[in-house]
């Protein structure tokens, strides 16, 4: 693959913001009489079928998380967590690892710390996932001794639930940004995850570029938040993004119009998996070698471009990624780099950032309030989190421990999920920061009380 292909890519960039603007793309609620929902009718039944011959067999990319999981020689748990307003997450738990299959059952006085991963945007717990067994970071915790646990924010393909609503029927259950993911996600994830396993803190929580940004969005809120983690690693952290610099940027001066398109067709959900534009796109880079190069060109316009994408993590990422989300989620990123160096609640617009907020700008989250410990690892290639942006957000964080600048110079956004050495320049710096993966019961008693 040429990096002077790039060029070519950039003069279709505005065929990618049409596509990116383009109305609810699993059409879901268009008449059947629609031409829209007539052409994904043809499409589904006459040439996806004869695509789908072609397409490049890698099992992973058929497999959701938990299967990876299983596949990988690992146990795996699924549980269901409810929200303060009621939407319900996914998380999927590796409670040891492989070389532990025999010796987690004599555990009477010795509990595995837990660990909480969270992903990015538009993704799901499959990013920790992508890459080899020994080079995903979700293994390698787990062989370490962790109990691991992976989150998933609302809206993905895991976390499409609600108590009420339903999200084929109900726009409201798409009006949420980033604000909600970290007002109500994290805590409730985070929460949850101590009680199942009765521990105070968890050993560490990691999150990959917008799990980095809600995790800082929920300490800022709720100062217990900052005593449940003895240490939050930001990977690629996405927090101010005001030196963006893949395509979003080119998103970003068309926001308003984003917006009217959202009002206009009533859009909430936006590049699912299964929607009938991101089939087209994912068939077309499964299925030959052409497209694979397209494919390639695509994703490194938005996560960098690596020198480092192997085929196999290639074919895995496309059977998973994007994994839907809500339109407001990008428009609140398209926001963020309008406003330039800061680290904003969703603006809903004057008159409704006054009822809502009592300002007509949406308020800056305090970062000097998240006093739990934080490690950020970031890269220069890095176009989500470039070192400007780092830099911002390293002079504002309330208790900034460190940071480890990857090395390097060519390592991008994406290699964080898929690059061979990322375990070697990431991952295992990054275990090296944590504490013991196991706690001592002091006594039997104190654990089984109901014996005596």
């Amino acid at each position: 693959m040429s990096k002077e292909l790039s060029s070519f890519v950039k003069t279709v960039i505005t065929l990618a913001i049409v596509f990116s603007l383009g109305p609810y793309d699993t059409l879901r609620e268009l008449s059947p009489y629609n031409p829209f929902a007539q052409l994904q009718e043809w499409f589904l039944q006459t040439i996806k079928p004869r695509m789908e011959r072609n397409v490049v067999e890698i099992p992973e990319a058929f497999m959701t998380s938990p299967e990876v999981i299983v596949n990988r020689g690992y146990p795996v748990e699924v549980h269901h967590v409810v929200t303060e307003d009621g939407y319900i997450l996914e998380l999927h738990r590796i409670p040891y690892g492989q070389r532990d299959a025999n010796s987690h059952k004599n555990s009477t006085f010795i509990q595995r710390r837990a660990v909480f991963l969270q992903h990015g945007m538009m993704g799901t717990d499959h990013f920790w996932l992508v890459g080899s067994t020994n080079k995903s970071l979700a293994f390698i915790l787990a062989d370490h001794g962790f109990d691991v646990w992976l989150g998933n924010s609302r809206g993905n393909t895991y976390s499409r639930k609600h108590v009420s609503l339903n999200p084929d029927q109900d726009e409201a259950f798409w009006d949420f940004s980033w604000d909600e993911m970290g007002k109500y996600d994290i805590p409730a994830s985070i929460d949850y995850v101590l009680n199942v396993t009765g521990q105070e803190k968890l050993a560490a929580y990691f999150g990959y570029s917008l799990g980095c940004s809600v995790f800082f969005m929920s300490a800022s809120q709720y100062p217990r938040m900052n005593d449940q983690v003895d240490i939050m690693v930001g990977i690629g952290p996405t927090v101010s993004v005001a030196h963006l610099n893949n395509y979003f940027r080119y998103m970003a001066p068309f926001v308003n119009i984003y917006q009217l398109f959202q009002r206009l067709f009533g859009i909430g959900e936006v590049h699912t998996n299964d929607g009938v534009l991101h089939s087209v796109t994912r068939l077309i880079c499964e299925t030959s070698k052409f497209g694979e190069q397209f494919g390639r060109l695509w994703l490194s316009q938005i996560f960098g471009y690596s020198d480092e994408f192997g085929m196999v993590e290639y074919y895995r990422l496309l059977g998973h990624y994007p994994a839907g989300g809500s339109a407001n989620t990008m428009t609140h990123l398209l926001q963020n780099y309008n406003f330039g160096e800061s680290f904003l609640r969703f603006d809903f617009g004057a008159d409704e950032n006054i009822a809502r907020y009592g300002t007509p700008y949406p308020p800056e989250y305090n970062l000097t309030r998240v006093t739990a410990p934080v490690f950020l690892i970031h890269a220069d290639s890095d176009p989500f989190a470039p070192p400007e942006d780092v830099a911002w957000l390293k002079e504002r964080l309330g208790n900034l421990k460190g940071s480890l600048r990857v090395d390097n110079p060519s390592f991008t956004h994406g290699d964080f999920v898929w690059s061979p050495r990322v375990a070697e320049l990431v991952h295992f710096p990054a275990i090296d920061l944590l504490p013991s993966p196991f706690l001592y019961k002091k006594t039997y008693a104190q654990v089984m009380p109901h014996l005596h």
